[in-house]
């Protein structure tokens, strides 16, 4: 474990566990940053779980709202083993990589603190991977709530509107006895650059091996999880999913992803994150997967900084994320076109 940065680890008593020892542990992750009003429901999910050998370890990331207080005064009613950690502000990320560094289990398990689990998510994912020794992440379905009403805003995130499965689920797959498809194509990377990895981490089980030589990076604030699940794409490690729902995804007010969507400056934020995120990939990247990542960075810069650059009036800082888009995919005719108008809509603004 990193003691450079000063972390507070409070063990629970075991007194209220039923685990059974013959079954493989599972470490359960979760990040908690100023959520009071959702640690009940998180502790329900929690609890409800079927499977019988489970760790908890909650990260508290230096809330102020009194979830610290209420995690610590309320551990107990766990049903596991629980390890409360305190550390002053860094991050999710951050808050993730101080779990790792002390859980034990033979496979991940991580969650967010509004979010839930049906109850057979954990003791069918150990199944699935017990059975499926070759796959190291192994991921659901994800359905998407209105945390107020409870109406359902999404069925699948598998599953685009038109109808059709997202392009990740439909690479050629092995299609085992227990209905978990291992993922075999050679073109999975691209894939994953262009597309992303549907299988977010909340509705995954992850063996640990992978977190020997895998970590999150503490410099992202949000929206990083996309880039590590590509980046184990990239290094090797193997993926499979089942169909089936294994989140419930939340969706309030006070959710920390950072979308596209919003006023310029929150999209000119989440652009200089994705841009950040698609450079990282790079150093992993063979031929095909680099020409991806580049498009993918013209992308950023040509519609999302530039245009919300332009939204702010900041014509100059446009016009060179425009021509940063060109120096990443200069074949792209629609580039040049829209870094040349950039000047001539300045001028229209001024008369």
């Amino acid at each position: 474990m990193d003691f450079s940065k000063e972390v507070k680890i409070l063990m629970s008593t075991d007194e209220n566990t039923h685990f059974k020892q013959d079954a493989p542990l599972v470490s359960v992750i979760v990040p908690v940053f100023n959520r009071l009003p959702f640690l009940e429901q998180l502790f329900n999910t929690i609890n409800a779980q079927t499977y019988s050998n489970i760790e908890v370890i909650i990260v508290d990331d230096g809330s102020t709202d009194g979830s610290n207080e209420w995690l610590i005064s309320n551990q107990e009613r766990l049903n596991w083993p629980t390890t409360i950690i305190t550390q002053a502000n860094a991050g999710h990320y951050d808050a993730r990589n101080n779990g790792l560094n002390i859980s034990t289990g033979k496979y991940i398990a991580f969650q967010d603190s509004d979010d839930e689990w049906p109850d057979y998510h954990i003791k069918r994912m150990v199944t699935y991977l017990e059975d499926n020794s070759d796959i190291d992440w192994l991921f659901g379905e994800l359905k998407r709530i209105d945390h107020n009403t409870g109406v359902t805003i999404e069925e699948s995130n598998l599953v685009r509107k038109d109808g059709s499965l997202h392009p990740f689920i439909k690479l050629n797959s092995e299609l085992r006895d227990n209905g978990v498809n291992k993922l075999t194509s050679s073109h999975i990377g691209v894939v994953a650059i262009a597309h992303r990895v549907p299988g977010s981490t909340q509705s995954a089980l992850i063996r640990s091996s992978l977190f020997s030589s895998m970590r999150f990076d503490p410099s992202f604030r949000t929206a990083y999880d996309q880039f590590f699940a590509v980046k184990c794409v990239l290094k090797g490690f193997q993926f499979g999913f089942v169909r089936e729902i294994h989140q419930i995804y939340h969706v309030h007010n006070t959710n920390i992803s950072l979308v596209n969507g919003g006023d310029a400056d929150k999209r000119l934020k989440s652009s200089m994150t994705h841009i950040k995120g698609y450079r990282t990939l790079l150093p992993f990247c063979n031929e095909q997967e680099s020409e991806e990542v580049r498009k993918k960075l013209a992308f950023q810069y040509a519609w999302v900084k530039a245009v919300a650059e332009m939204e702010k009036g900041n014509y100059g800082d446009a016009f060179r994320s425009n021509l940063k888009a060109i120096s990443y995919d200069w074949k792209n005719l629609q580039y040049w076109k829209t870094m040349l108008l950039t000047p001539l809509k300045r001028v229209l603004k001024r008369v």
